[in-house]
């Protein structure tokens, strides 16, 4: 079984104002596509109460560094409150959502994923020096990417919230 490295977890922003949901989702998509990550959706929800809409995403991409070590960004992101606004930017009429947005990162760096060094117990121990003494260095260098890459879309996420203020 694949060991499972938690990084990051529960690292979280908030954002209230207007928001262009299906523009979000197509920024998260686009920037995990452009640095090699695999789409992973967990969940997608929309439900609707009197205060307004609720949307729920769970996204988990994951990119493979190698043979033996992957990294998965959980991306939790809940919206509430949401109700449709029509503004007038530039003379043209947008349909935005007004609301509050959460979004909570957890970071994973899975090693021996595949499972090949725990068919037997001489190779679990052999994995287990291994890791431990030969290739620190290594393991360490994915997971500074893993929470480098976090870091990087909870930037692109708050700068594009920011500038999409009206």
């Amino acid at each position: 079984m694949a060991e499972v490295k938690n990084l990051v977890y529960g690292e979280s922003f908030t954002f209230k104002g207007l928001m262009d949901v299906k523009e979000l989702y197509m920024l998260l998509d686009k920037w995990f596509k452009e640095r090699g990550y695999d789409k992973n959706e967990l969940w997608n929800f929309e439900e609707n109460y009197e205060e307004g809409k609720q949307i729920t995403l769970k996204i988990q991409p994951y990119k493979k560094i190698s043979d033996y070590a992957k990294i998965e960004i959980r991306v939790t992101a809940q919206l509430r409150k949401l109700k449709e606004v029509v503004i007038e930017k530039k003379k043209q009429k947008m349909k935005l959502m007004r609301g509050e947005a959460t979004f909570v990162f957890d970071v994973f760096l899975t090693t021996d994923y595949e499972g090949h060094w725990e068919t037997r117990p001489m190779l679990f121990f052999i994995k287990t020096i291994s890791e431990k003494y030969l290739y620190k260095s290594y393991i360490e260098k994915y997971e500074e990417s893993a929470i480098a890459d976090k870091d990087a879309v909870k930037r692109e996420l708050k700068s594009y919230l920011n500038m999409q203020r009206f």
